[in-house]
């Protein structure tokens, strides 16, 4: 399953006490079900756009994009591909014009082949197989979904539903399968079933059919018990995609919601609580473990861990374990539930200690994941208006809150940051980030260390002006989405090309290696004039330096009077390297030892070793 909780601390998650302030959510696999138009309209460029794929061929390329995805980092996640506007039909209800291409199951080679087909078809072959019409409901359609979700036995954290479409009225001058559509929509957000329309074409208007499906009657109601600035998101409904890029950018982010991790009521003050979820804004990618199979079935192997004691070999359960601590020489015994309680010094939730100004917040205090809190009106009503309000106040003063935070039992406590966080839209009027607070965890005061700087060198000011001047070259907008693993992402493209059956990998493209050329062409004359500055004269000055060390050297060595030496003596000091060659071979001669061919160390060697021998 995909690890979308908090940092637990390595305890096993268990089943909470009752009247406990903390909630923990299903975190496992969620389902999401493609509804793609096949009129004939899908089929045609729209007018007024660059684009040279259909729109029917950019929704089909955004699906095999997403099962790829999912294949790699959800793949426990389920999908399904369903055609409405079809002339054939395949659906269990028995509708007509609507085609369940694929049930809900998980991302496979197999399906993602069936794509690739899909992308090469040519209009004629698909209206041979499938076929055009304008005949299917919306209702139908939706129902069809949802009973694709309903077939499933698994379990699902979330659902939902993405329309391709670039008919903006399917149903003109038909009320009665218009009111079912709205009837069918709100069934759906009952049984908490997202349902997101991908609208294409810059003549779309979504005013005329499908707003009323996304922002029902009682929108109006519900902002008012939830306050204005926190639905936004729901009031402004994003602009037709006229690109394949703003198509895939717009999938990934539906595709992806965030599912809560947590739920944790807030207390501001003695009797002010709201209820808040508690999302994870970045995980870290990693590769997938190596799990081992039997060789003659490929059948996966189940490790079994059993302990025994050393000196009976009798079997222990886990029961009978018993943990200590030291303390000094001693070992304090604690039993499992003693070990997992001693730590519970308050209960799950957050509390509120008071508010800095933004400017406190210093880089180093950034040390862990952020996280993102958004109200639950669901689980203490209310709790919307009073989250609107503080996230208001803290705006409009430049301020933070500072909270304890316990996530849940047996878990440490923590100090963190709330700095608040304005809606943020792109220019397709798309939401790229929600409001709300980011939670930044705060070291506490013996999670500091100090750094000791014996020496340092200190730069001339010449040297710190050409360094300026290279940085403000170099600058560039950095957005860590845009820079995939290049580690990981070799690796992924190794297993696809293995699961389906290429014999030529996809380049990856390493974006953490510097293009030297556009380096050059922005910033060449700095970046010369830098290397000259700094390292050219560094050399020069260490140069001088060395030259100078050897002259006070030779000025301080004492000259040795060859004709009153004795070697034996110097020899025995450990001035043998002060010998000259002329004395070392009439001191060997003299021996009778032989000196024809060696150098000045092979001859100071033979000297040590008569001397000491």
């Amino acid at each position: 399953m995909d690890d979308w909780n908090l940092d637990r601390l390595g305890e096993e998650s268990g089943d909470e006490d009752e009247g406990t302030d903390v909630a923990w959510s299903f975190s496992g696999n969620t389902g999401t079900v493609f509804l793609i138009d096949a009129a004939k309209e899908m089929f045609d460029r729209l007018s007024g756009e660059e684009e040279e794929d259909t729109p029917f061929t950019r929704a089909i390329k955004a699906v095999h994009a997403s099962m790829m995805r999912k294949a790699i980092s959800k793949p426990y996640d389920l999908m399904a591909v369903v055609f409405f506007n079809t002339r054939e039909a395949k659906n269990p209800l028995g509708y007509s014009s609507v085609y369940v291409l694929q049930e809900l199951q998980r991302p496979s080679a197999e399906n993602v082949l069936a794509m690739e087909e899909f992308i090469d078809m040519k209009d004629s072959q698909f209206e041979t197989k499938f076929g055009h019409s304008v005949t299917a409901s919306i209702h139908d359609s939706l129902r069809t979904c949802q009973s694709v979700f309903n077939t499933s036995e698994k379990r699902h954290a979330g659902r939902s539903i993405l329309l391709f479409t670039c008919r903006d009225d399917p149903h003109a001058g038909d009320d009665q399968r218009r009111r079912q559509a709205v009837t069918k929509a709100k069934d759906l957000k009952e049984s908490s079933i997202a349902l997101e329309i991908l609208h294409m074409g810059t003549s779309f208007d979504v005013t005329k059919f499908y707003k009323d499906l996304i922002l029902p009657d009682d929108t109006e109601e519900e902002e008012q018990q939830q306050g204005e600035e926190l639905t936004r998101e729901r009031r402004t409904l994003a602009n037709p995609t006229t690109r394949f890029e703003e198509l895939m950018k717009r999938v990934s982010q539906l595709e992806n919601k965030q599912r809560v991790a947590g739920k944790l009521v807030f207390t501001l003050a003695p009797g002010v609580t709201v209820a808040v979820g508690i999302y994870s804004v970045v995980k870290k990618s990693r590769k997938p473990t190596k799990k081992r199979l039997w060789k003659n079935t490929n059948q996966e192997l189940k490790s079994i861990h059993k302990d025994y004691l050393m000196d009976t070999g009798e079997l222990v359960s886990r029961s009978d374990y018993e943990y200590c601590q030291k303390y000094g020489n001693r070992k304090i015994g604690l039993t499992m539930d003693e070990a997992q309680n001693i730590g519970n010094v308050y209960k799950p939730g957050m509390q509120l200690l008071g508010f800095k100004p933004f400017s406190w917040l210093k880089n180093i205090y950034y040390y862990k994941e952020a996280k993102f809190i958004y109200p639950k009106e669901e689980m203490l009503k209310g709790s919307t208006k009073v989250f609107t309000a503080l996230l208001e106040r803290c705006q409009a003063r430049n301020m933070i809150a500072l909270v304890r935070l316990v996530v849940r039992q047996r878990t440490s406590v923590a100090l963190a940051a709330l700095v608040p966080q304005k809606e943020v839209l792109d220019e397709t009027n798309a939401q790229m980030f929600p409001p709300g607070f980011l939670v930044y965890h705060l070291p506490f005061a013996d999670n500091f260390g100090t750094v000791e700087i014996k020496s340092r060198s200190r730069a001339k000011e010449r040297q710190v002006d050409a360094a300026k001047r290279v940085i403000k070259k170099l600058q560039f907008e950095y957005q860590p989405e845009n820079f995939d693993n290049p580690d990981i992402e070799t690796m992924w493209e190794i297993i696809k090309a293995l699961a389906l059956n290429r014999s030529q990998l996809e380049p990856v493209v390493d974006y953490t290696v510097p293009n030297n050329e556009q380096m050059e062409k922005r910033a060449g004359p700095q970046l010369r004039e830098f290397d000259r500055l700094v390292f050219t004269s560094t050399v020069s000055q260490s140069a001088k330096i060395q030259s100078a060390t050897s002259a006070l050297l030779a000025s301080k060595r004492v000259k040795i009077d060859n004709d009153n030496l004795d070697v034996e003596t110097m020899v025995r000091r450990g001035q043998a390297q002060q010998l000259t060659v002329p004395v070392l071979k009439s001191w060997l001669t003299a021996r009778g030892m032989s000196i024809t061919g060696k150098k000045k160390a092979e001859l100071m060697q033979a000297v040590i070793d008569a001397v000491c021998a």
